[in-house]
C-alpha cells in the first residue's frame, strides 16, 4: 500500500474548504450506497451491519486499519475505503463515481451549496 495521504493533501485534491474536519476512514459499499456501521468476526462467523448514513458509520483513524478490516472481512470488490469530512452542515465521503446513482456524490456541488448556506446564515 502506498503512503497514506495527509488531511491537507485530501483537501487540496478534492477541493475541500480549509475548515473541513476529517472524521476518519469509512468502509462504503458504493453499489448499495451503504456504510459499515459495526462488525464482529471470529473463527466461526462474521457479522456485518450496514447503514445508510456516514454519520453512523464505523470510523477508522488510519487508511491502513480501514484497509486491513476491508481485507479481513473479504469485502474487496464490494466495498471501498473512503475518507469522510465534516464541512459544517454536511458530511462528505470522498469516493470515486462508481456504484449507485446518487446526486449527493457530486462533491463540488455539495461544497458550493455549503458555502451558499454559510453565506446566508
Amino acid at each position: 500500500m502506498s503512503k497514506e495521504p495527509s488531511v491537507y493533501e485530501l483537501k487540496q485534491t478534492w477541493g475541500l474548504p480549509a475548515h473541513a474536519k476529517m472524521l476518519g476512514w469509512l468502509l462504503h459499499d458504493p453499489y448499495k450506497d451503504e456504510f459499515l456501521v459495526k462488525y464482529a468476526s471470529n473463527s466461526d462467523m462474521t457479522g456485518m451491519w450496514w447503514g445508510l448514513s456516514p454519520e453512523t458509520a464505523k470510523t477508522f483513524k488510519t487508511l491502513k486499519k480501514a484497509t486491513a478490516v476491508l481485507e479481513s472481512l473479504e469485502l474487496a470488490g464490494r466495498a471501498v475505503v473512503a475518507p469522510a469530512f465534516d464541512i459544517g452542515k454536511q458530511i462528505i465521503v470522498l469516493t470515486d463515481d462508481i456504484g449507485a446513482e446518487n446526486p449527493l456524490r457530486n462533491v463540488t456541488r455539495l461544497i458550493e451549496e455549503a458555502k451558499r448556506d454559510d453565506a446566508n446564515d
